[in-house]
């Protein structure tokens, strides 16, 4: 279910934390491109990309292509982090992050495995892909 404007806003407000956990979850996350995006008409999630590479014969609509992962979040999750007080949003924004990189190895393992090599930072086909993050 999509977030409200109230819950957007209230996320917004620890974004920066949230994305700083995502990129510790991701080992090589300095050369990929992070963003939440809480559009209300949207299940919330994080945009994953990996920078263009650059063309060795100029042709770039063969695989493999740069990543460029949609992973839709629990929104019940971010709904629960947003609404705590700070110390206890600060340890369930902890705990997001320690368990963050496990359920995206375990999402894309089930839903993508033949599709995304997150660690090179490519795959199979051109345009977005979407998962949806395990549950905890």
């Amino acid at each position: 279910m999509p977030l409200t404007e109230k819950e957007i806003a209230q996320i917004e407000e620890i974004e920066p934390v949230l994305l700083n956990q995502a990129r510790a979850a991701l080992q090589d996350a300095p050369r990929y491109e992070l963003s939440l995006e809480l559009a209300t008409h949207l299940e919330p999630g994080l945009r994953i990309r990996a920078p263009q590479p650059r063309a060795k014969s100029g042709d770039s609509s063969e695989p493999p292509f740069p990543l460029d992962l949609y992973v839709a979040l629990p929104a019940d999750e971010l709904r629960t982090i947003a609404a705590l007080d700070d110390g206890p949003r600060a340890a369930a924004i902890g705990q997001f992050g320690a368990s963050f990189m496990a359920r995206l190895r375990d999402t894309i393992q089930s839903q993508l495995a033949h599709e995304v090599d997150l660690y090179a930072g490519v795959q199979g086909e051109a345009g977005t892909l979407a998962v949806t993050l395990s549950d905890v």
